[in-house]
């Protein structure tokens, strides 16, 4: 039981924390990058971060709703880094994580799994 407790919050901090970066210091922005209806992660050149849907996109604004529903407009002189969530790959991360808790121990004793 505690295994499994312990399995199911590693998994909700690692499904919550796994972001993917698309614009930073190394990475130029670029419209190309977002598309319109999907969350991502603003942070700015202040140290604000946003988590906006994003809704339109002008030569100089993004605009956006936040999680509770407020509209958004981020400046994009103002934008320092752009993350969006990466559930596939936390999903994969998650699998090979439990698949190595399941097989090495059976391996090390050399039993068939579930024995």
């Amino acid at each position: 039981m505690k295994l499994i407790t312990i399995m199911a919050g590693v998994s909700l901090m690692l499904l919550s924390s796994c972001t993917t970066s698309l614009v930073n210091q190394r990475k130029p922005y670029n419209d190309n990058k977002l598309k319109l209806g999907k969350s991502y992660i603003f942070t700015t050149q202040d140290g604000k971060k946003y988590n906006i849907d994003v809704s339109k996109i002008d030569s100089l604004t993004l605009y956006g709703r936040d999680n509770t529903d407020n509209l958004v407009q981020i400046k994009k002189s103002e934008i320092n880094t752009i993350k969006k969530h990466n559930v596939a790959g936390t999903l994969g991360i998650i699998a090979g994580g439990i698949a190595a808790v399941v097989i090495i121990p059976s391996y090390i004793s050399n039993k068939p799994i579930g024995k």
